[in-house]
């Protein structure tokens, strides 16, 4: 199995864009640096993509939402990221361009395995917000099943609450009903202490 090549040098946006697909690995790139992962489980796989068809049939139609696609967060030095799920206009699908920037992303989703905690609770959550993405949604798969949700105030993500089961949240200004509970038939079996994306415990 041939796994991704690491240059001796920050990658530009041009040299990530010649970069070849790698079936067996997720690769994403921070601050000019690649990162490679092996491709998450069929779990993660059925939660994401369950809540891109939750999200798609409830959003009105000038909004559309994405998984696993390009997200252009700086371009120097070159972050880019391939979120879960993105909420983006409809208009940005017509004009089906190579990768989104983080301007034109409404709500931003990661869903958390073994192996990608940290990412996304710190090192994502700090992208995120300051690429000023108005919404971050956190899944988390340990049992029970919750999402937390992220609001940009003030340039930095204010809490704004934990969810379990069933719940109407706001996504891109629309009230939406996402039901964790349809999402996870098989939960692994212990439950972390949720934090925020700075690592402490909500208040």
């Amino acid at each position: 199995m041939t796994g991704p090549s690491f240059p001796d040098h920050l990658l530009t946006l041009a040299e990530w864009a010649e970069l070849p697909e790698y079936e067996q690995f997720h690769v994403e790139v921070c601050e000019g640096v690649l990162s490679a992962s092996p491709r998450p489980g069929y779990l993660h796989q059925h939660v994401a993509f369950g809540l891109v068809a939750q999200l798609a049939d409830q959003l009105p139609t000038e909004l559309a939402v994405l998984g696993d696609v390009e997200v252009l967060l700086t371009e120097t030095p070159l972050t880019v990221r391939c979120p879960d799920g993105i909420v983006v206009d409809r208009a940005l699908v017509d004009d089906d361009p190579d990768r989104a920037t983080a301007a034109d992303v409404r709500l931003v989703v990661e869903v958390m395995t073994e192996g990608t905690v940290r990412t996304d609770r710190v090192t994502k959550f700090s992208e995120y917000a300051e690429a000023r993405i108005p919404v971050y949604w956190m899944i988390d798969l340990v049992e029970p099943a919750t999402l937390g949700v992220f609001v940009l105030d003030d340039g930095w993500y204010r809490y704004d609450g934990e969810y379990t089961g069933k719940v109407t949240l706001q996504a891109a200004g629309h009230g939406v009903s996402v039901d964790l509970d349809a999402l996870t038939a098989v939960r692994p079996p212990q439950r972390s202490a949720p934090v925020d994306g700075a690592g402490r415990a909500p208040g």
